[in-house]
C-alpha cells in the first residue's frame, strides 16, 4: 500500500495536476472566505465552508479522475492487478493519496483563521468543528467518486459521471424536505450527502454525522475493491 501511496503522491505533485487543484480549491476558498468572513465581517469559518461545498461536486471528480482511468489509458492496470500488491492495498494507497491532497489543500486554509485570530473574536472550538466537518463530507465524496471511476474507461468519463452521481447526491436534500413517501424517502435521506453537514455548521459534533460520512467511505471503499476484485478476476 505504501508503494502505491507513493507512487500517487509522485503522481500529483511530480505534475502539475496536484498544484492545479490545490490553486482551483484555494481559490475558490478565499472567494468564500472574503464574502463570508471579510466583507460580511464574521469570525466563523462555518459560513465559508458552507459555501464552498457548493463547489465539491467540481473539486472531488477533477481530483479522483485520473486514480484508476490513468491505470487503463497507460495499460498498467493489468500489471498492479496481477501484481503482488493485493488489491484492497491498491485501493487503499489511492484513497490514501487523494485524502492526502485534499488534507494539504485545507490545511492551507489555517491562514484565513490566523487572520481572523489577529483581527478578529476566533472560537477555536467551533473553528476545530467547521474543519473536521468539512473534511469528513471531503473524504467522504472522494470515496464516492472513487467507486464512480473504478467504472469508467477514461479520466473524461470519470470526471463526468462522478459529477453527475455527486451533484444527484447534493440536490437529493431539496428532494427530502418536500417528499414524504414511504420506503423512497428514508433511502433518498441516506443518499443526501450534504444534508447531515448541517450540523457541523451549528458548531455541534454528533455521532450520527460522523458515523454516516465514515460509513458512506467505508462502504464506496468496500464497494470500489469489490469491483477492482471482478475485473481481477475477468
Amino acid at each position: 500500500m505504501a508503494a502505491i501511496l507513493k507512487k500517487e503522491l509522485n503522481t500529483y505533485f511530480g505534475t502539475s495536476f496536484g498544484f492545479i487543484f490545490m490553486g482551483i480549491f484555494l481559490l475558490l476558498s478565499g472567494i468564500m472566505f472574503t464574502i463570508y468572513n471579510l466583507l460580511g465581517r464574521s469570525a466563523s469559518m462555518a459560513g465559508m465552508f458552507d459555501l464552498l461545498k457548493n463547489f465539491t461536486v467540481i473539486f472531488f471528480p477533477v481530483l479522483v479522475m485520473k486514480l484508476f482511468a490513468e491505470e487503463r489509458e497507460h495499460g498498467t492496470e493489468a500489471f498492479l492487478l496481477t501484481s503482488r500488491i493485493r488489491v484492497w492495498q491498491m485501493v487503499l494507497g489511492k484513497f490514501l493519496a487523494a485524502c492526502g491532497i485534499f488534507a494539504v489543500s485545507l490545511a492551507v486554509t489555517l491562514i484565513y483563521v490566523g487572520i481572523i485570530a489577529r483581527y478578529g473574536m476566533l472560537n477555536p472550538g467551533a473553528v476545530a468543528v467547521s474543519y473536521l466537518g468539512f473534511y469528513l463530507l471531503g473524504i467522504s465524496m472522494i470515496a464516492v467518486c472513487m467507486l464512480v471511476a473504478s467504472f469508467a474507461d477514461n479520466q473524461v468519463s470519470a470526471a463526468v459521471l462522478s459529477f453527475g452521481i455527486l451533484f444527484l447526491m447534493v440536490i437529493l436534500l431539496s428532494f427530502t424536505k418536500s417528499l414524504q413517501i414511504p420506503v423512497i424517502s428514508p433511502i433518498l435521506s441516506a443518499l443526501a450527502i450534504t444534508k447531515r453537514y448541517d450540523s457541523f455548521v451549528l458548531g455541534v459534533i454528533s455521532p450520527g454525522p460522523v458515523l454516516y460520512y465514515l460509513g458512506m467511505t467505508a462502504v464506496c471503499i468496500v464497494m470500489t475493491i469489490q469491483n477492482m476484485e471482478f475485473r481481477r478476476l475477468k
